[in-house]
């Protein structure tokens, strides 16, 4: 990694396309998923994203150009309305080091959380404090979309025998 400054943009926003009412991943938040995961591993930009109640809260980690640049091209995403900043911060560790980009659904940890708070899924009423304990619970939760969660695959046995990994 350079030695550029890295930072730590939390955002919301609302969905511009309808709920899905079968259950499961929204087809749009998967492409958005698949999409972010492909793009931020280039730009060596992880964090997390939640979706909920129509609303998006994310997290977005990296170098300040490149945070910045990605924050700005979500902004103009017609997917997204009301695009609101929450947080932004230098930070000198990642939360999320080993995603490209996280998904996490209303997971357990979240619903404890709102449910202590007495709140709904609305990231634009979260204070600082609330956008914190988020950050916490989705650096905690799993991501269903993961089959090894969390988790770097091992490399395969050649390499490993051989010391190439």
């Amino acid at each position: 990694m350079s030695n550029a400054a890295l930072v730590r943009l939390t955002y919301a926003s609302t969905a511009t396309f309808e709920p899905n009412e079968s259950g499961g991943i929204e087809v749009s938040v998967g492409q958005i998923l698949a999409e972010s995961r492909r793009n931020n591993k280039k730009r060596r930009i992880g964090g997390v994203l939640h979706y909920g109640n129509g609303y998006f809260f994310q997290c977005l980690e990296g170098e300040r150009d490149a945070v910045s640049d990605c924050y700005q091209r979500i902004s103009g995403d017609s997917r997204h309305r009301d695009v609101k900043a929450l947080s932004f911060e230098d930070i000198d560790q990642r939360m999320f080091p080993d995603w490209s980009m996280k998904y996490l659904p209303v997971a357990d940890e979240v619903s404890r959380l709102l449910a202590k708070r007495n709140q709904a899924f609305n990231p634009y009423a979260f204070d600082d404090a609330m956008v914190s304990e988020l950050l916490e619970a989705c650096a905690q939760g799993k991501d269903p979309t993961e089959a090894t969660a969390g988790t770097k695959p091992k490399p395969p046995l050649w390499k490993r025998l051989f010391g190439k990994a």
